[in-house]
């Protein structure tokens, strides 16, 4: 059987033109902003998002770190700098944002200055959601104490089977163990206030496998984690090394991916589950491709990522101290988001089929570094499409044809002598 899909117009069809889903009906979207280095995005300054970048140090040295390539443009801050952040900001925002986010390096290092910015930003937004991401290394009873007090949702990153390509693994201490095992009991399962994350590396390929290995580690077998998707590729360290799968690394999320649906895992992984039902969602309401932003959404005007100092930057693991500084808080007006590419500029994302999950990468790789993460992307989607058409059809996805273009990483590379 043959199926015909548009991933622009999200129509899917038999070979009578007949949809797929019987209860598809039109939505009304808005279009996307389309930014580009040529028609730079704006700011907000009512952001529904915003995003504090305390600083890029981290006591791990994850092999695929996302901020290594920027850790020397990042700012140094003072802790008093947190209170001049909270006594600038009627100077600049101008609503209440929705969601608050910490973000470090890992954010628990700077917790002198996390002690001075959330209660200032608990009492003046108290229906804000607050959160970071964390290794999970440094919570203890007192960390663990405050993050109760001022209800920060806290997500734990944990790579599983694949920890080693992160740094030391936390459950092999037995204090650190009893901390990571504690802030689920107080603050995951029922209360929801707590997420272990982790991302696919060619070591922790198999998505069910690495959360059973949480799950058996915190010892609550029910355990639902969260996916920060399939490794991106920042640098050339991440491109040498877990940035690039093999055929069998890939043949193996896959397998993964299929199986996780198979067996009812799949809504055990939030990440998973949510590509999935909004893939089906697109079907069933015609979501239109120039709908799409960036799956991050930090070219969205109202995403906002700034630093202790008011500096605007693409995203918050980019640093101020070079290209990625658009602008500052206080001159709203002024900042340009001229570092990113929003996907439809990209000939490989506008003949992609799975264009409505992966939704463009990230917006400021270019060259090899796009082109591989553009690669990840694909082979993880495509196996989540597979999973999710045979869920809706039992049909199992045996090729794709049509007029599919990906990005080439170069043959020749330049060396430069000193």
């Amino acid at each position: 059987m043959t199926l015909f899909y548009s991933p622009h117009e999200s129509t899917l069809v038999d070979e009578e033109g007949t949809p797929l889903l019987l209860d598809v009906e039109a939505a009304d979207y808005k279009p996307a902003g389309r930014v580009a280095p040529g028609e730079p995005g704006r700011k907000s300054a009512t952001p529904h998002v915003l995003k504090i970048q305390l600083g890029m140090q981290c006591n791990y040295s994850c092999s695929y770190c996302n901020q290594a390539a920027q850790s020397d443009a990042s700012t140094v801050t003072r802790t008093a700098d947190a209170d001049d952040f909270i006594a600038g900001l009627d100077r600049w925002l101008h609503a209440p944002p929705r969601r608050i986010e910490f973000w470090g390096g890992e954010p628990l290092l700077y917790f002198a200055k996390l002690k001075r910015l959330v209660p200032a930003l608990r009492a003046r937004f108290p229906s804000a959601v607050l959160s970071m991401i964390s290794n999970g290394s440094l919570i203890d009873g007192e960390v663990l104490d405050f993050i109760e007090e001022y209800d920060i949702f806290v997500a734990v990153s944990h790579d599983g089977p694949g920890q080693h390509l992160r740094g030391p693994d936390p459950f092999l201490d037995p204090v650190r163990a009893h901390w990571l095992r504690e802030f689920w009991r107080r603050r995951g399962g029922a209360a929801a206030r707590a997420a272990f994350h982790f991302v696919l590396t060619p070591r922790n390929a198999d998505i069910g496998e690495t959360r059973q290995w949480l799950a058996d580690r915190i010892g609550d077998p029910s355990l639902n984690v969260d996916m920060e998707g399939v490794v991106t590729v920042y640098d050339q360290q991440t491109l040498g090394g877990p940035g690039s799968w093999s055929d069998a690394d890939y043949e193996r999320m896959r397998v993964g991916v299929r199986k996780a649906f198979a067996d009812g895992d799949a809504p055990k992984v939030r990440d998973l589950a949510f590509r999935a039902q909004d893939f089906v969602e697109s079907l069933r309401n015609l979501r239109p491709s120039s709908s799409l932003g960036q799956r991050c959404g930090m070219d969205d005007p109202d995403h906002l990522a700034v630093d202790l100092q008011g500096n605007v930057m693409t995203c918050q693991n980019t640093g101020a101290r070079g290209k990625h500084r658009i602008g500052h808080a206080e001159a709203m007006h002024d900042v340009q988001l001229t570092t990113a590419t929003h996907w439809s500029h990209r000939e490989s994302c506008n003949h992609c089929p799975v264009l409505q999950l992966c939704k463009g990468s990230c917006m400021y790789l270019q060259d090899d570094l796009f082109a591989q993460s553009c690669e990840n992307e694909y082979q993880f989607n495509l196996a989540v499409l597979g999973a999710t058409l045979h869920q809706l059809t039992t049909l199992t996805l045996k090729s794709i044809s049509g007029d599919i273009r990906r990005p080439q990483r170069r043959r020749v590379i330049p060396l430069v002598a000193a």
